[in-house]
């Protein structure tokens, strides 16, 4: 009788995409999963990172997170991002969109099989409990991610204002803003929410009390690591900041967009050139780093006399703006921070959602090597697209609902006007925080997410996707750990029945 050998698999990072992939991997009893997360358990949840109108006081530093600047060509943005189990679903806006089927089609078009829309479609379905529309040909009701839209008696006052004005000047409302078919319009976010409309992130939704119990799953916070250990170009495993080592059969690294390529780089896998000038040897010259996208944009100031209103999170109405009336090219809503009594300050934010992808992460010069990172530019065409957005604002402040709303802008400007974008773009830019594609599909991974010619090592996270979707990435990092861990699993499978 042959004894079936376990799996041992390293996770490095427990965020949105790491609490998924090891909830999955660790109902396969041959798989032992070790999970490393830099912060705290989700035990640590308060209500600034359970009550969705609280986003703003987790983004005020409520929440334990990575802050690293963006650098653009006339300023810089602060990019933050959880650290905690759970990662940024533990302190996002909550929105839970697809992207569009073009968007996949072309990564499969780029020669990534199993990566086109028909193929991520069914995992998206499957990923989701849907209160509103339930099981469909486009939703689920199975799944572990609760998703809903916000009620209107939920919705803040500027947000109300904003829906009601744009549907009133003639745009198209949008029932499911999932729904490819029914895009440009305006419509309301869906969201990932319980019952009680508290915060649902992925670590409270896959690592629930029943899986913590698996004995194949060890899952260790306040672990950060440093290096991954490459030997002959295999990954053996990981040291700890504490120095700690643990080996494993194979790696993976999911720690966001801006820190899985910094991590990789400092263990030797990265641009050759670059890694000498940090006198780091190459395990690997692969362009990591190199192609960052994000969905970019500026944003115009208003207020309004009282508080906020509502209870929902800062993502709710949501005007999907196609400036050649077919492509979704834009995302414009408002967005506030906490509430307060006298008057409300927000911003109507305007998001391209392409993205030329020639942003970069490199390594600093801290002792640590974090995480360098600068902008993408904006798309080609993107200020045109931008015009499109502005004088869709500027039909809602000439509405009724934006005139009994009170809101007024902070600093009056005739948005229709041609010089109206790049005067907000003087002022900076402004980051959707979707940064994607520094460890892509293609040039640094193969379709499975395994790093070239590495072995037993992978990334699953924002940093494979080869393009930016055109909607926020949040779901998008579910459904690839979704489908790497049955990947993996499958493959272990196969490797065990071939020593039966």
């Amino acid at each position: 009788m042959v004894v079936q050998k376990e799996h041992h698999i390293l996770i490095v990072g427990g965020g949105t995409s790491g609490s998924v992939l090891a909830a999955r991997l660790s109902e396969s009893a041959n798989i032992h999963v070790t999970l490393l997360e830099a912060g705290p358990d989700d035990s640590s949840y308060d209500s600034a990172i359970l009550d969705p109108a609280r986003a703003g006081d987790a983004w005020q530093g409520a929440v334990p997170l990575a802050t690293t600047i963006m650098k653009t060509q006339n300023g810089a943005i602060p990019i933050l991002q959880g650290r905690i189990l759970g990662g940024t679903s533990a302190a996002n806006g909550l929105a839970t969109l697809r992207g569009l089927p073009q968007d996949y089609d072309r990564w499969a078009a780029s020669g990534l099989d199993g990566w086109g829309w028909d193929d991520v479609a069914e995992t998206f379905i499957a990923a989701e409990n849907d209160q509103d529309f339930g099981s469909s040909p486009i939703h689920g009701n199975s799944g572990p991610l609760s998703v809903r839209r916000w009620r209107r008696d939920e919705m803040s006052h500027a947000q109300i204002a904003f829906f009601d004005g744009m549907a009133e000047t003639g745009n198209a409302v949008v029932e499911d803003i999932n729904n490819p078919g029914q895009s440009p319009g305006i419509g309301i976010f869906p969201v990932t929410i319980d019952k009680d409309a508290n915060r649902l992130s992925t670590s409270l939704a896959y690592l629930t009390a029943d899986v913590r119990q698996r004995e194949n799953l060890e899952i260790r916070t306040d672990a950060k690591v440093s290096t991954v250990h490459i030997d002959r170009q295999r990954a053996t495993g990981v040291t700890l900041d504490s120095g700690e080592q643990i080996d494993a059969d194979e790696v993976v690294v999911s720690v966001g967009a801006l820190w899985t390529p910094a991590l990789l780089m400092r263990s030797g896998i990265g641009p050759a050139a670059h890694l000498a000038e940090h006198g780091i040897a190459v395990q690997a010259d692969l362009p990591v780093g190199e192609t960052m996208a994000d969905h970019l944009g500026p944003s115009v100031p208003y207020m309004h006399p009282g508080p906020r209103g509502g209870t929902a999170g800062p993502a709710q109405s949501l005007y999907i703006g196609a400036s050649n009336g077919r492509d979704v090219d834009y995302h414009l809503f408002p967005i506030a921070p906490a509430p307060t009594e006298d008057s409300t300050h927000f911003v109507m934010a305007a998001f391209l959602m392409h993205s030329p992808g020639n942003g970069k992460v490199q390594l600093g010069d801290s002792a640590e090597l974090d995480p360098v990172v600068t902008a993408p530019d904006l798309p080609k065409n993107g200020r045109e697209q931008l015009r499109q957005a502005f004088r869709k604002i500027a039909e809602w402040e000439a509405s009724k609902a934006f005139r009994q709303s009170g809101c007024q802008p902070v600093i009056p400007c005739d948005l229709a006007s041609e010089d109206a974008v790049s005067i907000a773009l003087d002022r900076g830019l402004v980051s959707y925080g979707h940064m994607t594609s520094t460890c892509p599909m293609g040039p640094v991974l193969d379709a499975d997410c395994r790093v070239r010619n590495t072995a037993g090592l992978r990334v699953v996270d924002a940093s494979v996707m080869p393009t930016i979707p055109a909607g926020n990435t949040y779901l998008g990092c579910v459904m690839i750990a979704e489908r790497i861990a049955r990947k993996m699993t499958a493959e272990f499978d196969h490797q065990d029945s071939l020593q039966k």
